[in-house]
């Protein structure tokens, strides 16, 4: 079987991609990932070989890292190493909006209910009270 590639210069591209991995990392912060391709030769299908792909001013770019699976792996890695305070964010705000929801519609319910009894939300505080028929809060008359 032949191979496209050589194996023995796997520790010199490693040191080239990390070197790249640093150069870049504000640019792979935010989108980045490796991805794996075959060939076809002499009607056999050869692979994977990984590539690393990311954009730059909207145009796709690789950066080709070979057949060898560990350093595909190790790249992977480092560039989750990279994202993950990016997706540690983005799901950050995915719940404080599933929060907010919550707490709006919570609210919502609370105001049909007290208009259901005469009362209003104004903000967060509860309004009407003087206007029941029944008299004012009682925290009301404990104050005065």
């Amino acid at each position: 079987m032949r191979q496209l590639e050589k194996t023995e210069s796997v520790t010199q591209k490693r040191r080239e991609v990390f070197h790249f991995l640093g150069r870049y990392q504000d640019l792979l912060r935010r989108q980045g990932s490796v991805q794996a391709a075959w060939r076809s030769y002499r009607r056999r299908r050869l692979g994977p070989f990984y590539r690393l792909h990311f954009r730059v001013n909207g145009r796709l770019k690789t950066l080709y890292l070979g057949g060898d699976v560990t350093l595909a792996a190790e790249v992977r890695q480092a560039l989750a190493d990279l994202q993950a305070p990016g997706r540690v964010r983005r799901e950050i705000e995915r719940q404080r909006g599933q929060v907010l929801a919550i707490f709006r519609a919570t609210k919502r319910a609370c105001g049909r209910e007290l208009q259901a009894r005469g009362l209003w939300l104004h903000g967060n505080e509860i309004r009407g009270w003087r206007g029941l028929p029944c008299g004012p809060h009682p925290a009301a008359q404990e104050r005065g």
